[in-house]
């Protein structure tokens, strides 16, 4: 077996402060190395990889652009705090998740230029999940009935970095608005604004979408959204040589195709 923190540690150590500085780094290095589980030289890269990553996960990209639009529309207000508390119960944070999400939240309504470096890191890393931290975006930014030009502009930058057309923004614009008016006029029949728990018909109908049985385990749910999305993500229909129309249409399936595994996922009740 090779620890090679332990080996790297070692050798440092020996070259700053010869046989007392290599016994030193080897021994804070094989520290490391069953720290984060490294027993060859191949788990260093993956490693190195994850701690990269660290800076840019999903829930803390996503609570960081909440709290900068809230901001954006003027002053963060208790309907701004709710739709962040429902994200959090949407995506079945434990209660140390929720208290980072709220970190990021707070730390996200005075970002600078760094947050839209930020989703760009994320979106290049994780480009299936662009389209659904954008649509939640575009959610908190029409939550006060109307958009404003500072929201609109961090919208633009952002899409810009994920790869979301103007064509699909208006979509998610629209439809955040008609749930907005919806939830106004019906607000005083539906405890929260909550959605109600999607019909067996849709549900049967997420499952189709995804190729897969509606009783299937979280795992093979998940391959299966993989699965399509990769099937229908532009590249793969241009290297399939599929004709405009098709092309065209991606936007709108990969879509269907979050939002089917969003229906599926809720209903099974897993992250």
């Amino acid at each position: 077996m090779l620890w090679p923190v332990t080996v790297l540690g070692a050798a440092v150590g020996g070259f700053a402060g010869g046989l007392p500085g290599a016994m030193l780094g080897a021994v804070l290095g094989h520290a490391l190395d069953r720290h984060w589980r490294l027993r060859r030289w191949a788990d260093l890269p993956r490693k190195l990889a994850e701690l990269r990553s660290q800076g840019s996960r999903f829930e803390q990209v996503l609570f960081r652009c909440m709290g900068r639009l809230a901001r954006a529309n003027g002053r963060v207000t208790q309907a701004h705090l709710q739709l962040a508390r429902d994200l959090m119960q949407q995506y079945r944070l434990d209660e140390p998740a929720r208290l980072a999400a709220m970190r990021d939240f707070n730390a996200g309504k005075n970002a600078g230029p760094e947050l839209t470096r930020l989703v760009r890191k994320f979106c290049r890393r994780e480009p299936g999940r662009a389209a659904e931290l954008l649509d939640s975006c575009w959610r908190m930014a029409v939550l006060p009935g109307q958009l404003s030009a500072e929201a609109r502009a961090l919208l633009d930058a952002w899409s810009s970095k994920a790869g979301v057309g103007s064509a699909e923004q208006q979509r998610m614009h629209q439809k955040h608005q008609r749930q907005q008016r919806s939830a106004g006029s019906n607000s005083g029949s539906s405890a929260g604004g909550r959605s109600p728990v999607a019909s067996q018909d849709r549900l049967h109908q997420a499952a189709a979408l995804l190729k897969v049985e509606l009783d299937a385990s979280p795992e093979q749910i998940k391959r299966a959204y993989r699965r399509q999305l990769s099937k229908h993500h532009p590249d793969k229909l241009i290297a399939r040589g599929e004709g405009e129309p098709m092309l065209s249409g991606a936007g709108e399936q990969i879509r269907r195709i979050q939002e089917a595994y969003e229906t599926l996922r809720r209903y099974r009740g897993f992250r």
